[in-house]
């Protein structure tokens, strides 16, 4: 049974401080660590929007929440599934149903045409609720992570023909989209890396003046957002040379290598070649909504 006196409702009103509270309560027993800081970096790089938000409340408590991001994904306004929880007392209620049923309208009158999100492959209770509310899966992403020192020490060893690499901005490498092999992930696109370009580290490796390759980390997080070479240059060190200076300015000891599709076979095996383990599988699932 739903509790009677469960309220629907947008987060338009609502403070920061006081999302990103209900936040760390409902992920407060999982493996997963957040802090403020950490959370405030993420909504600000996946665009969460408040007033496109939406929770249930009770008694004055936001017990179950949904944070979209909103932005244009693949030619159409999207929203993106930016966080969504329930603190523990209030699970099994049907309470991500309600919210998603009532976000519905408002998205819609916003403009919004998709609802994308990524979900772990084997989290089956809500791989189920998305279905249920009409998702289906578009995409599939390998994830990895990796120790720091085993993959400099591999990268070291491989990484003798050494090109020219320079730091970047995120619209020069936004002009070398072109490099890429498959279309990154929403938490990964050049659009999130344009809303906090100060957060990431941009590389571009060099033949001449010819661009021939880029990388970009989030190196507070060790997460290596986006790696690629131009194909006419690769098997000659660049990609290397590039992961090798991401890993080494890392802010934590693992790194991490997010929503690799997983048909992109090349990428992911330089990764594993490079030290990096693979630690799950995720569903990319869209719903459209007009």
């Amino acid at each position: 049974m739903i509790d009677c006196d469960i309220e629907i409702k947008s987060l338009a009103d609502t403070p920061w401080s006081e999302i990103m509270r209900a936040f760390l309560d409902a992920f407060a027993e999982y493996s997963v660590t957040f802090d403020e800081a950490m959370l405030a970096d993420m909504f600000k790089r996946r665009g969460a929007r408040r007033e496109l938000s939406f929770a249930a409340v009770a008694d004055g408590r936001i017990v179950s929440f949904i944070i979209n991001g909103i932005c244009s994904y693949n030619g159409n306004l999207c929203a993106y599934d930016t966080g969504t929880g329930t603190i523990k007392e209030y699970r099994g209620k049907g309470l991500t149903d309600r919210i998603f049923a009532h976000s519905v309208a408002p998205l819609m009158a916003a403009g919004v045409t998709d609802y994308v999100l990524e979900v772990l492959s084997d989290n089956h209770p809500a791989c189920e609720i998305y279905r249920r509310q009409g998702f289906t899966i578009f995409t599939e992403y390998a994830c990895y992570t990796a120790d720091n020192q085993d993959v400099i020490g591999r990268l070291r060893r491989r990484a003798d023909s050494v090109p020219v690499i320079t730091p970047a901005t995120v619209e020069q490498v936004s002009a070398l989209a072109g490099f890429m092999d498959f279309t990154p992930s929403w938490q990964n696109s050049l659009a999130s890396l344009e809303r906090n370009p100060e957060a990431f580290l941009c590389l571009i490796a060099w033949d001449g003046p010819k661009p021939i390759g880029f990388g970009v980390s989030e190196t507070a997080y060790g997460d290596i957002t986006l790696l690629a070479v131009d194909p006419a240059c690769r098997r000659r060190g660049v990609g290397s040379n590039l992961l090798l200076r991401l890993v080494e300015a890392n802010g934590i000891e693992r790194a991490k290598a997010l929503n690799i599709a997983t048909d992109c076979t090349s990428l992911r095996s330089f990764l594993e070649a490079s030290g990096f383990t693979l630690s799950c599988y995720q569903h990319g699932m869209i719903k459209h909504l007009k």
